[in-house]
């Protein structure tokens, strides 16, 4: 004590630098409690259940949830869970928020687009910005190389405007070139039989 009194500038920092570290003792405890540090729960696994169950699991077990998309699979049962975020599993901090995507009840129509007379990279490109990726490609007789024709889907030609369920299959008829197709023709040549005389020189009979 003696020594700080006669030395106040050094007891000033020794008091400084104690205060300091009480400081730092406080935030990382207070961190500590805000975070929860070590307390985790797990995620209850919701994967395809019903919607209204799967609510009802996530409140009980006090998750937050979040409805982010709605997707139409076959072989789904419409109105389930099909993807969620965190897994089933996962260990997270209690009160995460689940992000949720739900399997739609009917497939999301996409609306086609006029692709006669465009090129066929033309064609592929607008068919694939509505949504339509699933596209074969069939060549057709056409004075015109790679030129888009029509579309098709099951057979039956689609027109500007026609509406279809998003993933369906899609026929992009496309010229190859050809403006007519020949098939072998046979032709049956009609043998020429010519009758010839016989050569008989009569002098010989004479």
């Amino acid at each position: 004590m003696e020594f700080f009194k006669k030395h106040p500038i050094i007891k000033t920092l020794v008091q400084m630098v104690i205060v300091f570290f009480l400081l730092i003792a406080i935030t990382l405890y207070g961190l500590k409690l805000y975070t929860r540090h070590g307390k985790a729960v797990l995620v209850p696994d919701v994967k395809a259940m019903a919607l209204p169950d799967a609510l009802r699991i996530l409140d009980r077990e006090g998750f937050r949830y979040d409805i982010i998309d709605s997707l139409f699979i076959d072989e789904a049962v419409p109105g389930t869970i099909v993807e969620q975020t965190p897994a089933g599993g996962s260990k997270v901090k209690e009160g995460r928020i689940v992000y949720l995507s739900i399997n739609a009840y009917s497939p999301r129509m996409i609306t086609c687009p006029k692709v006669a007379d465009m090129s066929m990279r033309q064609a592929l490109s607008t068919l694939e910005s509505r949504g339509l990726t699933d596209i074969k490609v069939q060549e057709v007789p056409s004075e015109y190389p790679d030129l888009a024709l029509g579309l098709q889907y099951r057979g039956e030609t689609l027109e500007a405007g026609d509406k279809i369920p998003a993933g369906s299959t899609v026929t992009l008829l496309v010229g190859n070139g050809m403006p007519e197709t020949y098939s072998d023709a046979t032709f049956e040549e009609t043998p020429q039989t010519t009758e010839e005389a016989p050569l008989t020189d009569e002098s010989w009979f004479n």
